[in-house]
Formats: structure tokens, C-alpha cells, sequence
């Protein structure tokens, strides 16, 4: 049985000689006792929803055990790292992220752009020189088919507008807004709430988890772009950190459970290219300090509690990554430009 909550079930097809298929999956919001159908589409090769009536559901429960040996059991030994890694993601945020076709797939679904027969002197010589040698490769490559990705399969994730400054701007706030993402930030919590009812600004840690799930288990590629632009945004918002600092708490657990899931030849070869966490990691850190020594903690118990938990993840990362959080990174470091002339 599953327990009740948010869940992700996944599978893959395979041939006659074992070779795996693109994964597919689809997340679910459990009820207690609820019995979920499926029917496998084998033209498709995917599952699609199942309507069971009231009766079979009932006939089902009375002969439950009988399925037991047709059944996967659910590994619950894993259940609390489960919890770890989704306890943001909520039954409302997964029904805006899904595809419309609430299919999570590590393969893109791409269809031809649609094209009209005709059969006007233009088009029958066009088509005849589409079947000669291309004469080089650039015009083999101009031939191909014009795809693109099928809307349905595409998994919705929030954009993060960039910022646009009017002309009145100052300078020095210009240069300001480039350095602190706060207003960026806010910018994106204020048209998420627009969009949609009773959208949090905690969603953002849950989109997230989404976008690691979908990454670490659906094995998409488009949900780590998404992952690095929220680690981005959430760690280069000083100020959002004194206005949200409950919000960056657990901003900081749902990051260490992550790193911890996160294969280190996977770490290492994608997660610290360009320095990028390294980079992101130093800023927020720096943002907890400079807030913290800007603020009264005695007086906002959120900001020493946020404090104390940064002090333990940085600790952690140096640990288990060798992290060197006390000097500056790379990018920072000033640059010597020589005189030509």
C-alpha cells in the first residue's frame, strides 16, 4: 500500500534484448485507501487514466490480497528521504507544473510543423529538388524537417522574468538590483500570484523539489535549467532574506537534502561547472551574514535560527565537498587589464 501524500511512479519500456526505453512518469496526490487505475496503451507504449466504477473498486478491496503477488511493494524504508525531498510540493502546485497530459518524459516529444498540399508548378519543383544530393552539408541540414516540441508534453515550469529598468533609474540603484535579486524576486511572487489562487511564495521551494524530482528520477534535462534558475534567484535576494527569513530556512533544508541525493559524478561534472553552486552558495552565505549583522537577532528569532542552520550546511559542504567558503570565488577576483600602448 501507499501512503497518503504526494508520490511519483515511473517506468520504462524495454525490448526483446533488455534495452531501456525514455522513462516516463506521473506524479500523484495518494488519498488514504484511494485505489488509482491505470491502463497500459500498448500502441503508445504509455499508461492512461482508468476509471474504475464504484463497484469494482469495492470488489477490488474485497479482493486485495489476491493482487498482492501481481504487485510492487512500496519501499518504505525510503519513505522518510521521500518526505525529505517533496514535503514542499503541494496537490495544487503539481496541477500547474504537470503536462497537460500529466506525463513526465525524459524523451522530447517533438511533431512535424504542419504543411499543405498543393499542387501549384512552385511546389512540384520544389518537392523535386527536395529529393536530389544536397550539395553540402548546410543545405542537407536546411531539408529537415521543421519539428517542434508537442505543447501537452511539456512540463510547465514557472518563468522568471527578467528585470526591466525604466530610464529614470539611477546608477547606483542600477547596479544595485543587478547585485540583489529582491526585486526580481518579488517581481516573480507578485505574478505568480496574479496567476494563480492561493499560490505562496513557499511554492517556490517547491517547484524546486519538482524540478529536482523530475530531474534526479524522471531524468529530464530541462528541469536542472529550471533548478540552477531558482538556486539562482533564491540565493542573490538579500533582501528577500530579511522579508522571508522562514522562507530561507527551510530554503536551506531542502537544498542539503538534495546535495545529499545528488551523485557525486553527477555533482562534479555538471552542478560545479562555471563554479556555479560554489558561487551561489558564497553569495547567500554572505547575504545571511550581511543581514544578520544588520539586524536586531535578538528581536527575530527566524534570522538567528536561519544563521545557525547556514553555519551547519556550510559546514557540511566543506565536508563533503571541500567547499571554501571564506575566500572569494574566481569570478570576483579583480582583473589586471595591460596597457597596450
Amino acid at each position: 500500500m501507499i501512503p497518503p501524500g504526494i508520490h511519483f511512479i515511473y517506468f520504462s519500456v524495454s525490448d526483446k534484448y533488455g534495452n531501456i526505453g525514455i522513462r516516463n512518469g506521473f506524479f500523484h496526490d495518494f488519498k488514504a485507501k484511494e485505489v488509482v487505475a491505470k491502463k497500459w496503451n500498448q500502441q503508445t507504449e504509455t499508461i492512461e487514466d482508468y476509471c474504475l466504477s464504484e463497484e469494482q473498486i469495492e470488489n477490488f478491496r474485497q479482493r486485495k490480497r489476491e493482487f498482492d503477488k501481481y504487485l510492487g511493494a512500496y519501499p518504505y524504508n525510503e519513505y522518510k528521504r521521500w518526505i525529505s525531498l517533496t514535503n514542499c510540493i503541494s496537490k495544487d502546485l503539481v496541477e500547474i507544473l504537470q503536462p497537460e497530459n500529466k506525463i513526465i518524459t525524459s524523451g522530447s516529444s517533438l511533431v512535424g510543423k504542419k504543411f499543405t498540399l498543393t499542387r501549384s508548378p512552385e511546389k512540384k519543383k520544389e518537392k523535386a529538388e527536395i529529393f536530389k544530393v544536397p550539395s553540402s552539408l548546410k543545405e542537407a541540414e536546411k531539408r529537415l524537417p521543421d519539428m517542434q516540441h508537442e505543447e501537452c508534453t511539456n512540463i510547465r515550469f514557472s518563468k522568471i522574468q527578467e528585470q526591466s529598468f525604466s530610464k529614470e533609474i539611477s546608477p547606483v540603484e542600477l547596479t544595485a538590483r543587478h547585485i540583489d535579486m529582491s526585486h526580481k524576486m518579488e517581481l516573480f511572487i507578485k505574478n505568480q500570484t496574479e496567476k494563480f489562487d492561493n499560490w505562496q511564495p513557499l511554492n517556490i521551494l517547491g517547484e524546486l523539489q519538482f524540478a529536482f524530482v523530475c530531474l534526479l528520477i524522471g531524468q529530464v534535462y530541462d528541469a536542472l535549467e529550471q533548478w540552477k534558475s531558482l538556486i539562482n534567484l533564491l540565493c542573490n535576494s538579500e533582501n528577500c532574506v530579511k522579508k522571508y527569513p522562514e522562507l530561507f530556512i527551510q530554503f536551506v533544508q531542502v537544498v542539503y537534502f538534495e546535495l545529499k541525493e545528488m551523485p557525486q559524478d553527477f555533482f562534479s561534472d555538471i552542478l560545479t561547472s562555471n563554479n556555479f553552486l560554489v558561487v551561489n552558495l558564497h553569495n547567500f552565505f554572505d547575504n545571511v551574514k550581511s543581514v544578520m549583522s544588520d539586524e536586531c537577532t535578538s528581536e527575530n528569532s527566524s534570522l538567528f535560527q536561519l544563521s545557525e542552520k547556514s553555519v551547519k550546511f556550510k559546514n557540511y559542504l566543506k565536508e563533503r565537498f571541500g567547499f571554501d567558503f571564506e575566500e572569494e570565488p574566481d569570478e570576483y577576483a579583480p582583473v589586471i587589464c595591460q596597457d597596450t600602448n
